[in-house]
């Protein structure tokens, strides 16, 4: 669909809210599996009875609210709660899962450096696994993935969504799941939401951390393939800005560095982009506290 609303938003258009939560309910009298799933608001595929004694529902209450189009702040989305509740006679659930989202029209394309960079300094907060891309397959027009990093208990990723029904093309969603705090629903929503808020603090300041670490591993992968796999400094460069492991200026001096090349750092960017019109394009620090303000501002707004 065509998205008129855009035709009235501007290209600083942000929004943040919850995306879906998961729900777990006691309940003594017969519920039938396939009668929950179709109830609006519940996502079937992923809505089970745990055991005989409880039905766990997974819910988006933005596909009652506005068909999926945008997220939803705390109080549209516990309403809903509160109407399925009523129809299936359930009632003080516990939340074990809740997805904190945040929507803007930049498309990621054009800004992956910008959030792997941001993922990158989240994962080694959290000391988890890696940031990792999903691709598309070949045969889509567009083969731009996601990002993602997760832990046992959270995954953070950055999702393309030029191919969905959505206002945003780019979708940052925090899940967090395994939750086992045995407060209401509400209160437990709030208490991860400030968590996930508090997380996000100065993060930039990680930024240096993260460019060693790309620093060490190209400086190691030039010294074992050049001459073998690539010829010159410069198929390296042109091999690992096309896989987005140049993030930032300072990655590309250091590696420029240890590589023993003469070649002053401006010049060789100059050089390289002359028949490379769209390549190193780099982000920095400043480019992560500026949308970590924004994403924090956002999230807020939630409650």
């Amino acid at each position: 669909m065509e998205k008129e609303y855009l035709k009235s938003t501007t290209q600083n258009y942000s929004k943040s809210g919850i995306d879906t939560i998961r729900i777990i309910y006691k309940y003594k009298s017969d519920l039938d599996i396939e009668v929950i799933k179709a109830l609006g608001g519940v996502i079937d595929k992923y809505t089970y009875f745990p055991n005989r004694e409880e039905v766990a529902l997974v819910i988006k209450a933005s596909e009652c609210i506005n068909g999926g189009i945008e997220l939803t702040n705390l109080n549209d989305t516990l309403e809903i709660v509160k109407g399925l509740e009523l129809e299936l006679s359930i009632s003080l659930g516990k939340l074990t899962r809740v997805d904190f989202s945040f929507d803007t029209l930049e498309k990621l394309e054009e800004n992956k450096r910008k959030y792997r960079l941001f993922l990158e300094c989240l994962d080694l907060k959290r000391r988890s696994g890696g940031v990792y891309e999903t691709k598309k397959p070949i045969k889509e027009e567009r083969r731009t993935g996601n990002l993602k990093t997760a832990t046992k208990r959270q995954q953070t990723t950055v999702y393309n969504c030029e191919d969905k029904p959505r206002y945003a093309k780019i979708r940052l969603e925090n899940r967090v799941e395994d939750i086992r705090l045995n407060e209401s629903v509400e209160q437990v929503i709030k208490i991860e939401l400030k968590k996930y808020i508090k997380e996000l603090h100065k993060l930039e300041e990680l930024v240096p951390m993260v460019e060693d670490f790309y620093i060490n591993y190209l400086v190691e992968e030039y010294r074992r393939t050049i001459k073998k796999e690539f010829r010159t400094f410069t198929e390296f460069i042109t091999w690992a800005d096309k896989e987005q492991l140049i993030l930032t200026e300072r990655i590309l001096k250091e590696v420029l560095k240890a590589s023993k090349i003469t070649t002053r750092f401006q010049v060789f960017v100059r050089e390289f982009r002359r028949t490379r019109k769209e390549s190193l394009k780099f982000t920095n620090k400043t480019e992560i506290k500026k949308i970590l303000l924004i994403v924090k501002k956002e999230l807020k707004k939630i409650t």
